[in-house]
């Protein structure tokens, strides 16, 4: 199985091999014939209907379920497929959810073809026997007439032989189960693909609020995701969305914190075709300012303290200072005489 399909039809042929039919949904009820045996895989609800028209062969109904086996095998091994439940459909007395499942009514059986597998093996037992008897009485009569007696003519008594037919269970008709003209309470048991991408699309020509973006659709049982694809064209990477099933979801259990939801409703009923579901966008925020480091003024440098210079002496010998003075380039004067030479 080369692409997913939930819906798929095979026919049996004479050789006991399955035959895949394409035809849709809505097709069905048109192609369901009396002599046929159809093996029908409605894998969203995991079931494998058995559908086995009145005048169907026998050898078609033994085949179809050991074909049904071999297909729910088939679907089990392939990871996009879900264990299915095998069904048996009787036409003219269909279970409710095969008639839920396709939208359909019950159809009149006029002719049943007869079908051996009804009689006992205690009936056919006693129709051995019966055949056994009668060949064993009629030998015996033969006999009686070749070996002819007068004193037989007296005795009028009979051989009774007592046969048992086969008794053949009476046919019940099932009267047909009236289309109730309200709507379903399971509308979107019975609905196809083609009316599931027509309610896809006339939701996804809605725009979205704003601060929002569409996360998921729920269109009857199936969950539906967006997957981006990348097309080269031209040397040039063109980024398509489409919006598929999704095969596999990481809880049995999902809460939603912090979602939109958005109902779609049929036109002109009540049911609901599809559920929306929004995430909020999150508030872009304020890129930080660049802060330019502003340079420090170095402090002024301290002056290094002075070292205050000794004071001078008040007095100094006069001879200090001579011995001291150095000699300069002038001739001392002579000294002044005084009053004590």
């Amino acid at each position: 199985m080369s692409d997913y399909e939930p819906f798929m039809v095979y026919d049996l042929d004479d050789s006991g091999e399955k035959v895949k039919l394409d035809f849709t949904q809505e097709e069905l009820q048109s192609n369901l014939h009396p002599e046929q045996v159809f093996v029908i895989v409605r894998e969203e609800l995991r079931r494998i209907f058995i559908w086995k028209g009145p005048k169907s062969p026998v050898r078609k109904r033994f085949i179809s379920s050991r074909i049904a086996q071999e297909l729910q095998e088939e679907l089990m091994n392939d990871a996009r497929y879900h264990r299915c439940k095998i069904v048996s459909v009787d036409a003219g007395d269909e279970p409710s959810e095969f008639l839920n499942a396709f939208q359909l009514e019950s159809m009149e059986v006029t002719e049943k073809l007869e079908d051996m597998r009804y009689i006992r093996n205690i009936e056919r037992d006693r129709m051995a026997e019966a055949v056994i008897t009668d060949a064993k009485a009629s030998t015996k009569s033969q006999t009686e007439e070749e070996y002819f007696s007068p004193a037989l003519q007296d005795t009028s008594s009979k051989v009774v032989v007592s046969s048992f037919a086969a008794s053949k269970p009476a046919p019940t008709r099932r009267a047909p189960i009236p289309k109730s003209s309200s709507p379903s309470s399971y509308p979107s048991k019975g609905i196809s693909e083609s009316q599931k991408k027509e309610i896809m699309e006339k939701i996804l020509k809605n725009d979205t609020p704003a601060n929002c973006q569409r996360l998921n659709l729920i269109v009857g049982h199936t969950l539906y995701a967006a997957v981006s694809k990348t097309a080269n064209v031209f040397g040039e990477d063109i980024v398509e969305t489409d919006w598929e099933p999704v095969k596999k979801v990481p809880k049995k259990m999902i809460e939603l914190n912090n979602h939109i939801l958005r109902v779609h409703f049929g036109e002109g009923n009540s049911s609901v075709e599809a559920i929306e579901v929004l995430e909020r966008k999150e508030a872009s925020k304020p890129s930080p300012s660049k802060v330019t480091p502003v340079a420090k003024k170095a402090a002024p440098k301290k002056k290094p303290a002075m070292t205050p210079m000794p004071e001078k002496p008040t007095s100094l010998k006069e001879g200090e200072k001579t011995a001291n003075a150095k000699p300069t380039g002038r001739r001392p004067l002579p000294k002044i005489p005084s009053n004590e030479d």
